[in-house]
């Protein structure tokens, strides 16, 4: 009799047992969930906050002081004397007194650089070598505001201000191509070339990017 009670009683406390196992497992495996659901809710939150660095241009003013043909880069040294590696474009446009290329950029250059600035990497798209017809003129990166017709204006705005210029006899491009001030649009990102004269400054280059 002994034997069987023990035996009924061994019985008895097994499904205890297998119920807190699987009560265990259960836990175990609700934890897992858990934490691959922070996991992927940070590395949502990770890109969320990148993305717009990546997409946005910056322009930067310094002096060229070297550049590595082989890599496709320069440094940059800005007012304060800190130096920045950046990247040269696949489609780079290096303006110098007015003449465009792909490569007219040397040591010791006074520049402004509009570049994509990037996560690891900063790659320029359009450099402005400040020498002769450029000396006194300085990039502008922003969208279109405005254009008054009646008196040829164009309203650009800039990391949220707003400048009204003269279009006079301005350059227009549109994605690379010469265009006229009636093809630009409300909205339109542009990259601007000011001349500054003064207090004042005078619109040389409009360029619209439209995707």
């Amino acid at each position: 009799m002994e034997q069987l009670r023990s035996s009924v009683d061994r019985t008895k406390t097994r499904p205890s047992s297998v119920r807190g196992d699987r009560a265990q497992m259960f836990e175990l495996r609700s934890y897992s969930m858990m934490s691959l659901s922070k996991w992927f809710s940070a590395m949502a939150t990770f890109v969320l906050l990148a993305g717009p660095v990546v997409a946005d241009d910056a322009i930067a003013a310094g002096k060229v002081k070297a550049i590595n043909a082989e890599k496709k880069e320069f440094v940059l040294t800005d007012s304060a004397g800190k130096d920045w590696t950046i990247k040269l474009g696949d489609t780079v446009v290096i303006n110098r007194g007015g003449k465009e290329s792909q490569s007219d950029l040397n040591a010791g250059d006074p520049v402004n650089v509009c570049y994509d600035k990037g996560l690891l990497t900063w790659t320029a798209h359009y450099i402005l070598v400040q020498e002769g017809d450029t000396k006194n003129c300085e990039l502008m990166h922003g969208s279109i505001k405005n254009y008054d017709v009646d008196k040829k204006e164009v309203t650009f705005t800039d990391r949220d201000k707003d400048s009204t210029f003269p279009m006079g006899h301005a350059k227009v491009c549109l994605n690379g191509k010469d265009s006229k001030i009636g093809d630009i649009k409300i909205g339109d990102k542009a990259l601007a070339v000011v001349e500054k004269m003064g207090e004042g400054k005078t619109l040389k280059c409009l360029m619209i990017d439209r995707k």
